[in-house]
């Protein structure tokens, strides 16, 4: 009897280790399950973490690269703001077209009276509507016939006044106002000082040396001056014009 109730416990023993060791096992499982599963979740984390930051440090460099290669954002500002700021009117490229016909017309008149003044010096007529007598007064023929209208005593003063006319109108038609060349400018403005200056020695010879006026004279006189005028406010405002290589290249 002793020997089968030390056998029954014996058993009852091993059962319950056996059954007590079963339990711990299945839950042992579920433990170690969790463990790895937030194992898991920890690494995804830790991964999705060092993937956003790889994003946002490639992100400003992203945006860097077109300011690198552009210039920057403030160069695109400034090109924007030189966009937006209104265009300067462009100025003309010379005298307005009135006064390029006035100039001619004022050359022709001038090439006029110096072309009839040379036909009167070289055929001895008299110039029509202009008295021959008279001292101190006007006397066109005294003029014309006189010693200072000799230059040197070789040549006289109406066919230099007729070449000067020539090339006076050449250079104030409206194409050669329109050339914009430099030496144009610079021969036109020479042209007029050099006009000018022996307009005011014939002044001279007329009151002083020769004691009289000749009417076509001054009328040449005084449009040479007026032409002198116009060149010389023109080079002032307008400029002599662009020299022969840019004028090219424009």
């Amino acid at each position: 009897m002793a020997s089968s109730k030390a056998r029954s416990r014996n058993r009852s023993g091993s059962s319950t280790r056996s059954g007590g060791s079963r339990p711990a096992a299945r839950t042992a499982a579920p433990k170690q399950q969790a463990q790895g599963q937030g194992q898991g979740q920890a690494q995804k984390s830790q991964g999705a973490k060092s993937a956003a930051a790889t994003a946002a440090g490639a992100k400003p460099q992203a945006e860097q690269a077109p300011d690198t290669v552009q210039g920057g954002p403030s160069r695109g500002k400034r090109q924007a703001a030189v966009a937006a700021e209104p265009a300067a009117p462009a100025s003309p490229a010379g005298p307005p077209a009135w006064l390029q016909w006035s100039t001619l017309a004022l050359a022709l008149v001038g090439l006029g009276l110096s072309a009839y003044e040379t036909y009167a010096h070289f055929n001895g007529s008299r110039l029509a509507g202009c008295p021959t007598g008279g001292n101190g007064t006007f006397n066109c023929t005294a003029v014309i016939t006189s010693s200072q209208s000799m230059v040197f005593g070789v040549f006289p003063v109406a066919v230099l006044g007729l070449a000067f006319y020539v090339v006076v109108t050449a250079l104030m038609t409206p194409w050669a106002w329109r050339i914009q060349r430099r030496e144009v400018g610079l021969l036109r403005l020479a042209a007029m000082i050099a006009g000018m200056g022996f307009v005011m020695y014939l002044i001279y010879a007329e009151v002083v040396q020769i004691q009289d006026i000749c009417e076509y004279c001054t009328g040449v006189h005084i449009i040479t001056f007026l032409l002198f005028c116009i060149t010389v406010f023109s080079a002032a405002i307008w400029g002599l014009g662009k020299p022969a290589a840019k004028a090219k290249a424009a």
